[in-house]
C-alpha cells in the first residue's frame, strides 16, 4: 500500500513541476477544442492504407486528450505489433487493459501481433493480462446469463419536407461492432436524403470502449457455449420487433436494411430470419454466416434484394469475406448487386448514394 502512495505522489509531483495554468486565462481551456473525433479518424484511415507509424502518431496525439480510452491504445498496440516492435506492443497492451481492456481471446487470434507473438517480453505480456482478467472475474464472482426484456433508443431522421400523409421507404441502420447509433446515424448525411426514413438502432450488449460506451448485436458467456447463437436470435427478433414498430408509427412503402461489419452480418441474418418485413438489405464491410441457415431459409428468402459494398484494403473484414457472400448468396438464388471501391472499413460516401439509388429503383 505505501509503495502505492509513493508511486502516485512521485506521479502527481512530475505533473505538477510544470507550470500551473492560470485559470483565468481564456486561453487556459483551448485544449478542449481539440479535433479529438478528426485526429481519431487519420488514425484510423493511416491504419486502414497500413501506414502503421503515422497511425501511431495519431493515436499518440489523440490519447493526450482522451487517456482513458481502453480501445485506442489497445489498436496503438497493433500498430506497434504491425511495426515489430514487441516491447512497445507489450507495453501499450499492458495500459490497454489497465484502462479496462478485457477481451484476451481477441489478443490471442489478433492477426495484427502474428509477428510479435513469439517474443518473450509480449508472451509475458499476454500471460499477465490473462492473470489480470482471471482476478477480475474472481473478483465479480461467478457469471450466470438470464434473459431480460429492455427498452433501446431508436434515433429517426425523416426526409426533408415529411409529409405524414404520404409513404416513403424505410431504411433501418445497424451499426458496427463497438459504435452506437448515435454515430452510425451520420451517414444520412451522406445519402442525399433520396426522400426516405432513416431510424438507426442501437445493438443490446454493451462493451467498454473508451470515453463513449459501445455495443455489440450479439454476446458470449464462458459458462454457457449456447449464449452466442441465442443472443444473434435475440438481436433478429429485436429489429424484426423494431421494424414493427416503426412501420406501424410511419406509413411507409417498404422497410429495408443497412447495416454495416457486425451489423451488416445482423442485416443478413434479420432479413433471412424474417424476409416477410423487408424488401431488401444493403450491407457495407461484412458477410453472412452461412452455417446459420438451411437450405429451405435461403429458398424462402430469395425474394430480398442485396447490395454488398466493400473496400478492397480493409483490414478488419477482409474484402475476400464479403466477396464470398456475394457469390454464396448468388447461387442460392438472390438477386445481388456488387461494388467495390478503393479505401478500408468504412461505409464510403458515393457506394452509399448508389445504394440509395438502386433501393429506388434508379
Amino acid at each position: 500500500m505505501r509503495a502505492t502512495a509513493l508511486i502516485c505522489i512521485t506521479l502527481l509531483g512530475a505533473a505538477f513541476a510544470q507550470p500551473m495554468v492560470n485559470h483565468l486565462d481564456p486561453a487556459a481551456g483551448d485544449f478542449l477544442d481539440f479535433p479529438l473525433d478528426s485526429v481519431k479518424r487519420a488514425a484510423f484511415n493511416a491504419y486502414q492504407s497500413g501506414d502503421y507509424a503515422v497511425a501511431a502518431r495519431f493515436y499518440l496525439e489523440a490519447l493526450r486528450y482522451d487517456i482513458g480510452n481502453s480501445g485506442d491504445i489497445y489498436n496503438l498496440a497493433c500498430c506497434y505489433g504491425l511495426l515489430k516492435q514487441d516491447s512497445l506492443a507489450a507495453l501499450y497492451l499492458k495500459r490497454a487493459f489497465r484502462a479496462g481492456f478485457e477481451d484476451v481471446d481477441h489478443v490471442k487470434w489478433d492477426p495484427d501481433f502474428d509477428s510479435v507473438r513469439t517474443s518473450p517480453v509480449f508472451s509475458a505480456a499476454v500471460d499477465s493480462a490473462a492473470e489480470a482478467a482471471k482476478r477480475r472475474a474472481s473478483a465479480r464472482g461467478s457469471e450466470f446469463d438470464v434473459t431480460a426484456q429492455t427498452f433501446q433508443p431508436c434515433y429517426v431522421h425523416l426526409p426533408d419536407g415529411y409529409d405524414s400523409t404520404k409513404s416513403y421507404p424505410l431504411v433501418i441502420g445497424l451499426h458496427g461492432y463497438g459504435s452506437n447509433p448515435e454515430q452510425f446515424a451520420r451517414v444520412y448525411e451522406r445519402t442525399g436524403r433520396h426522400g426516405f426514413i432513416f431510424a438507426v438502432l442501437r445493438a443490446p450488449y454493451a462493451l467498454n470502449a473508451g470515453k463513449e460506451l459501445g455495443y455489440s448485436w450479439t454476446t458470449w458467456s464462458e459458462s454457457d457455449s449456447t449464449i452466442a447463437k441465442r443472443s444473434l436470435w435475440f438481436s433478429t427478433d429485436y429489429v424484426a420487433e423494431a421494424a414493427g414498430q416503426l412501420a406501424a408509427r410511419y406509413p411507409t412503402s417498404g422497410t429495408w436494411l443497412l447495416g454495416f461489419s457486425q451489423g451488416c452480418g445482423m442485416a443478413y441474418a434479420a432479413g433471412i430470419k424474417r424476409p416477410d418485413l423487408f424488401k431488401g438489405i444493403i450491407g457495407f464491410g461484412g458477410g453472412l454466416d452461412t452455417l446459420n441457415f438451411a437450405a429451405a431459409d435461403y429458398a424462402a428468402a430469395r425474394k430480398l434484394k442485396v447490395f454488398a459494398a466493400h473496400g478492397k484494403e480493409d483490414r478488419v473484414v477482409e474484402y475476400r469475406y464479403g466477396a464470398t457472400t456475394r457469390d454464396f448468396l448468388k447461387r442460392q438464388g438472390f438477386n445481388v448487386t456488387f461494388v467495390d471501391f478503393k479505401g478500408g472499413h468504412t461505409v464510403a460516401e458515393e457506394p452509399l448514394k448508389q445504394a440509395v439509388k438502386w433501393m429506388s429503383g434508379k
